[in-house]
């Protein structure tokens, strides 16, 4: 039923949004720059060398505070030796420049304290540097470490805009501290979050600048080309990025492991700075002096840089371009959206057209898109049941996403999962029986009436007829719906739109199974990605995953995947079908002759006055 005419044809607004999308790309922002020295940052200090280290080093932490588990009593006598430093004048008699306040957090792990000093400036527009105390080892403690030097060397240095500090916790517990302090404290007059991470370790894994939010929205572009300046000229080598696939992929399944991600998530431009990555330090990992020394003076120097970008009372950053970057150059959010959704165009066109054709016909289609949609639901219930789990405290779950080695896979892991996946399955009898109940099950070839046209209770072929318009119809609204809301997660169902609409409308044998494969490449390549980026096995995928359904994370990407595969699955239902009808159809009387099928009028088949005449 589809007309490969109305197809072609649609391609022709493609062609034009290339064209415009190729002369929208813009230069990367440039980094903001400033004059400031950064050799006031004293490695020395903050790492707390020598047998009697200061009590705000590295060391002295590391000593004093040997457990700093997220809500312990460690963990919050670290946090009143924190406000101690912030309230601490610069010079005996002087009066403290900082105005400190706490912060409380409930969350799984107890109450989590964050303390915030803030030293006005000239302008409301604010600069935080953030980090979290509850880090396991040495090489994580270093954030905290490297931020109350920080707190030292800015106390007596003159900066125009609004300085904030924040010392918080739940880093491995789904950075509930980062999140509610973004939820409070955060706002429009934020030009930019840095996030202090793995300051001091020996193992270094790039990018050393992680800019990536757990939503949909843009990376802080000027931002990250600010710290990643900051820490060319300080570490003397480049701090490294993401290449456009790795980019697309992130904007389209939004998903880090690190603290910039949940202060992302809430609207505010943070980029992380750590020497270890998105994945953070071991907890055993060695820690040097020097390696503080140098990312310790990148992040007084960005401090520096974003103080001195843009006007005083305006955004820093404002006209940086919103986009991914790709061949040194930024392709905008807007031409991004503009391509994938004139790409989408001809998919769609055709099955709206062949869903009208089918209509015509008399074809019944809605009690196929049902028993789609009942095909869909496995998935979302395993998530809602997973959800169920983590909210009765029947597992221990985080509060956000983490990496799932902070997790115990262990016995109750093993059997949540495994109730998941019963809990899937018996979706999916649950979805065979309103199949049945729908009819569709049953429904076989009907006999056309006296126009030649199916009667309305005939019953057709699926794969020829009802099922294959309706599973053409269901994945392109699906993409057409996620264009509307992440035009990155679009592109990625590019595949699946255009090959499965063909494979479902009648191609056959190979090329439609194949077809139908590479529709799932795409998926597939997203998977293995996340696998590669946060070093984990099949299982610490599934882990995760289960722990973020767990916490309530990922329920609009749940919904995405399984509409998907309800697609996948109607599909290959018309294939198999196809397949045991064989390639002429089903088995009937065929019509031998040419012609309409039906009184066209006069002179349709000839016997007229003046076809005698001729």
């Amino acid at each position: 039923m589809l007309d490969a005419r109305v197809y072609r044809t649609a391609f022709l607004p493609a062609l034009f949004a290339l064209f415009i999308a190729a002369f929208a790309l813009a230069d990367r922002p440039d980094p903001a720059r400033t004059s400031l020295p950064s050799d006031a940052f004293t490695a020395s200090r903050a790492f707390g060398s020598g047998a009697n280290p200061e009590p705000q080093s590295l060391n002295g932490l590391a000593q004093a505070f040997p457990d700093r588990t997220a809500g312990s009593s460690g963990d919050n006598r670290m946090a009143d030796l924190v406000e101690q430093v912030f309230k601490a004048p610069d010079d005996a008699g002087q009066r403290a420049p900082f105005t400190v306040k706490r912060l409380i957090t409930p969350s799984r792990a107890g109450d989590l304290t964050t303390v915030i000093a803030t030293r006005p400036g000239q302008s409301e527009r604010r600069i935080v540097v953030l980090a979290h105390r509850d880090g396991k080892g040495l090489a994580d403690l270093s954030g905290t470490a490297t931020l109350l030097e920080l707190a030292r060397v800015l106390k007596s240095r003159e900066l125009r805009k609004t300085l904030v500090l924040v010392s918080t916790s739940g880093s491995t517990t789904g950075f509930a501290g980062a999140r509610d302090w973004a939820k409070r404290e955060g706002g429009d007059q934020v030009d930019g979050v840095i996030v202090l991470g793995d300051m001091a370790g020996t193992k270094l894994a790039k990018p050393w600048v992680v800019g990536w939010p757990q939503s949909a929205g843009p990376t802080p572009l000027g931002l990250e080309r600010t710290l990643q300046a900051s820490v060319r000229r300080e570490v003397r080598s480049e701090a490294g990025g993401p290449r456009a696939l790795g980019q697309w992929i992130r904007r389209a399944l939004p998903i880090t492991v690190s603290e910039q991600g949940a202060i992302g998530g809430e609207g505010l431009p943070a980029a992380l700075l750590s020497e270890s990555g998105e994945r953070g330090p071991a907890a055993d990992e060695r820690v040097l002096e020097t390696r503080m020394d140098a990312f310790g003076k990148a992040a007084l120097d960005a401090v520096g840089a974003i103080d001195a970008a843009g006007p005083r009372d305006g955004p820093a950053f404002g006209d940086a371009p919103k986009g991914i970057v790709t061949l040194r150059n930024v392709l905008p959010d807007w031409g991004v959206r503009l391509v994938v959704g004139s790409l989408l165009l001809p998919a769609l066109l055709a099955a709206l057209d062949a869903f009208f054709r089918a209509r015509r016909r008399r074809v019944p289609i809605g009690p196929w898109l049902a028993w789609l949609a009942v095909a869909a639901v496995p998935l979302p219930v395993a998530w809602l049941w997973l959800r169920v789990l983590g909210a009765a405290d029947v597992i221990e779950v985080p509060d956000g996403p983490v990496l799932p080695h902070l997790y115990t896979l262990d016995t109750s892991g093993y059997v949540a999962m495994g109730s998941a996946l019963l809990a899937g399955a018996l979706a999916c009898a649950l979805a065979r029986f309103a199949a049945a109940a729908l009819g569709a099950g049953r429904m076989t070839a009907g006999e056309p009436d006296a126009d030649g046209v199916p009667s309305r209770r005939a019953r057709p072929v699926p794969g020829v007829d009802g099922l294959a318009v309706a599973s053409g119809v269901w994945i392109c609204a699906l993409a057409a719906i996620t264009w509307a809301m992440n035009p990155y997660a679009a592109g990625v169902l590019l595949l699946a739109t255009h090959l499965w609409l063909f494979a479902a409308g009648g191609w056959r044998r190979w090329p439609a199974f194949v077809a139908v494969l590479a529709g799932l490449a795409p998926i597939v390549l997203i998977a293995v990605y996340y696998k590669l980026a946060l070093d984990l096995g099949p299982l610490g995928l599934a882990w995760g995953a289960a722990l973020a359904a767990a916490s309530g994370s990922g329920l609009w990407s749940t919904l995405l995947l399984a509409g998907v595969l309800a697609a996948f699955a109607g599909v290959m239902r018309v294939l198999f079908a196809r397949r045991r009808l064989g390639a002429d159809g089903p088995a009937g009387k065929s019509i031998s002759t040419r012609g309409p099928l039906s009184y066209a009028g006069p002179g349709s088949l000839g016997g007229t006055e003046s076809a005698l005449r001729r």
